[in-house]
């Protein structure tokens, strides 16, 4: 498996793997289910350098966005307690999906394990991720992958459930 910076001419590549993640997601809560994220924002991902992809022979099979060096709005008030204080420093995982049919194979995991390498190389000392009460799997995710609960996050784009739990990494670098 490879991981590497998505081209915008892979954007079609990208949007399947979203609408199964958005299909998959609808089934047990409401995270993806409002228009987001949307070809534009994944666009914008590509254009700010932050989209990246999972490849098994060359194939796109998962995507993530590893966002930095931007103050995320929603990150600024949390219930519960941050390890490292969050800043605009630290490294953020948004919009990570997998192809269905790569699930249980450990991409997943790869595309974690490529944002902690990504965190060290930059010496970005925590990496922080947010997701559903109700995303299961992303949960699992970032537990397996050694991330620690901190607190829940209220979300400010109009969803029918902001809370995100929040979940963070200490990197050492």
């Amino acid at each position: 498996m490879e991981i590497r910076k998505v081209t915008e001419n892979e954007i079609d590549s990208v949007m399947e793997i979203i609408e199964e993640g958005r299909a998959l997601l609808k089934s047990t809560s409401k995270q993806w289910q409002n228009g987001y994220p949307n070809r534009d924002s994944l666009l914008d991902d590509i254009h700010n350098s932050f989209l990246y992809g999972a490849y098994i022979n060359d194939k796109l099979v998962g995507v993530e966005a590893l966002v930095h060096d931007i103050f995320n709005v929603d990150y600024d008030e949390i219930e519960g307690r941050w390890v490292i204080p969050y800043t605009a420093k630290d490294l953020v995982i948004h919009r990570i999906a997998v192809k269905s049919e790569y699930h249980h194979q450990k991409v997943g995991d790869a595309l974690m394990k490529y944002a902690e390498q990504f965190a060290k190389e930059n010496h970005i000392p925590s990496i922080k991720i947010d997701t559903h009460r109700k995303n299961i799997p992303m949960q699992k995710l970032c537990s397996d992958n050694d991330y620690h609960l901190s607190g829940v996050i209220y979300i400010k784009r109009v969803e029918p459930d902001p809370s995100r739990l929040m979940f963070e990494k200490s990197i050492q670098n």
